[in-house]
C-alpha cells in the first residue's frame, strides 16, 4: 500500500522550523534576561540522504509537488538524525509516522517493523555510513552536511526540505534585549551592514557563475561549512553551490509571528514547555507572544522606505570617520545558513557602518547561542528560531 500526502498538518508544519542544531528544550536561561527576534537569516536548507548503492524508491514527487512515500522500502532501516530535539530529527518523525510506521531509538537488541534512528552529528554522517553501510541506510541534515553527502558520491538525496515545505522558515538573529536598549544605535547599524552583506550575495547568487564574485562566493562557503571529509577541488565546489541553492537567504520577517505561533502551541501540546507560563505572564494567546518575541522596529529603521527596497547608507545613519563599535555576536560551528555575516566581515560592510564584529564562538547548538545571549556573554546572535522561543518561554519562569 502507498501513503500520498502533501506536507500536511499545522501542527507538524508549526515545528519544522529549521534548527542549526539540536534544540535542548530543558536549558534553563540566565535569570532577567531575554532576548528579541530582529532580522530573519534564512529559509530552508536542509535535507534526506541515503546509502548510494541503495536502489529502492523510498518516495516519488509528482509535477504538482505531491509526496508519494513507499512503507515497505522504508521498513526496517536505521537512519542517522542530529538529535530528537532536533527539527531535522521531529521531520524524520512525522514522514515515518505518517507512513503508519514505528520510529524508536536504535539500540542493543532494539528490533522493529518500523524505521530506528540514531542520534550523530551532522559533520560526522558520511564517515560513519561509510562505515556501516551493511546497516545504515542514510541520514537527514543541514547545510553544507547534506550537499557534502551528495558530493562526496557516497550517499544520493531523496528530499530536501523545500519540497516538503516551501519556504519554510529557519534561522534568526537575536539580541539580548538589555544589549539592544541600551545599544540601539550599534544594533541598527550592525543590522543594516548585515542587510547590505545578503542583498550583495543575493544578487551574486542571482547571477550565478557569470557573476565575477561567483568563485569568492563559493570559496566562502567551502572555507565556512569546513568539510571534515576530504574531497577534491571539483566536488568541494559542486557541494557550496548545491547548499547555496538549497538556502534562501532573507532579513523579511513577514510571517514569523505566526509560524512561531504555531511553534508554541505545539510545544505546549507536546508538554516540551509550560502552559501556563504565557497566561501567567500576561499573554493570551500564543501570537500575543510571538508579536512580543519578535521586534521588527530595528529592521524597519534601516530603511528609507516601508517596502524594505531603500537601505540607508552609513552616513544616513550618522556614521562620521572610521570609529567603530564593537559588537559581540555568536555564531554557529560549520553552517552556511550564517554566510551572510562572514561575507560582511570579509568584504567590509560592517566596517562600513561603524561596527566591528567580534565573532563568539564557535557552538555547536542553538541552545548553546541563546545561553550566551541570555549571559550577555554576547550582544547579538544568529540561531534557529526553536531554542529563541523555548527559552524565551522558560525565561518567564
Amino acid at each position: 500500500m502507498n501513503w500520498n500526502f502533501k506536507m500536511w498538518g499545522a501542527v507538524f508544519l508549526a515545528i519544522v522550523i529549521l534548527s542549526a542544531s539540536g534544540l535542548i528544550l530543558s536549558q534553563q536561561p540566565s535569570e532577567g534576561e531575554s532576548v528579541s527576534i530582529i532580522s530573519r537569516v534564512n529559509n530552508e536548507g536542509s535535507g534526506i540522504f541515503v546509502n548510494s548503492d541503495i536502489e529502492d524508491t523510498f518516495l516519488t514527487i509528482d509535477s504538482e509537488g505531491e509526496i508519494t512515500y513507499y512503507p515497505e522500502v522504508w521498513k526496517g532501516r536505521l537512519f542517522m538524525t542530529p538529535g530528537p530535539s532536533s527539527i531535522q530529527h521531529m521531520m524524520l518523525m512525522e514522514i515515518v509516522k505518517g507512513m503508519g510506521l514505528s520510529f524508536i531509538q536504535d539500540g542493543p537488541g532494539v528490533s522493529t517493523d518500523g524505521v530506528r534512528w540514531t542520534q550523530k552529528a551532522p559533520g560526522q554522517m558520511v564517515q560513519y555510513l561509510k562505515s556501516n553501510k551493511t546497516t545504515v541506510t542514510g541520514g537527514i541534515a543541514w547545510e553544507p552536511h547534506y550537499a557534502v553527502a551528495i558530493a562526496l558520491g557516497d550517499c544520493k538525496s531523496i528530499l530536501r526540505t523545500s519540497d516538503y515545505w516551501e519556504g519554510h522558515p529557519c534561522c534568526v538573529v537575536a539580541g539580548n534585549n538589555s544589549y539592544l536598549s541600551d545599544n540601539q544605535v550599534a544594533a541598527t547599524r550592525f543590522l543594516a551592514a548585515y542587510i547590505e552583506s545578503v542583498d550583495w550575495m543575493q544578487s551574486i547568487m542571482d547571477n550565478g557563475s557569470s557573476d565575477p564574485n561567483w568563485s569568492y562566493l563559493i570559496n566562502k562557503a567551502i572555507s565556512v561549512g569546513t568539510p571534515t571529509n576530504p574531497m577534491t577541488e571539483e566536488k568541494a565546489e559542486a557541494m557550496a553551490e548545491a547548499a547555496l541553492n538549497n538556502i534562501f537567504y532573507t532579513y523579511e520577517l513577514g510571517g514569523l509571528n505566526d509560524q512561531l505561533a504555531g511553534v508554541v502551541e505545539t510545544y505546549e501540546s507536546l508538554g516540551l514547555v509550560n502552559p501556563n507560563a504565557l497566561p501567567d505572564a500576561g499573554f493570551a494567546t500564543p501570537l500575543d507572544f510571538t508579536n512580543h518575541l519578535i521586534n521588527g522596529t530595528y529592521l524597519d529603521s534601516v530603511f528609507n522606505d516601508s517596502e524594505h527596497t531603500d537601505l540607508k547608507t552609513p552616513s544616513e545613519m550618522g556614521v562620521v570617520g572610521t570609529g567603530s563599535v564593537r559588537v559581540k555576536v555568536a555564531y554557529l560551528a560549520a553552517d552556511v545558513h550564517q554566510l551572510a555575516l562572514h561575507v560582511g566581515i570579509d568584504k567590509g560592510f560592517f566596517n562600513e557602518y561603524g561596527i566591528e564584529v567580534e565573532l563568539i564562538g564557535p557552538f555547536a547548538a542553538g541552545g548553546d547561542v541563546m545561553n550566551a545571549l541570555l549571559a550577555g556573554q554576547a550582544n547579538i546572535g544568529f540561531v534557529g528560531s526553536p531554542p529563541v522561543v523555548s527559552l524565551s518561554i522558560n525565561a518567564l519562569g
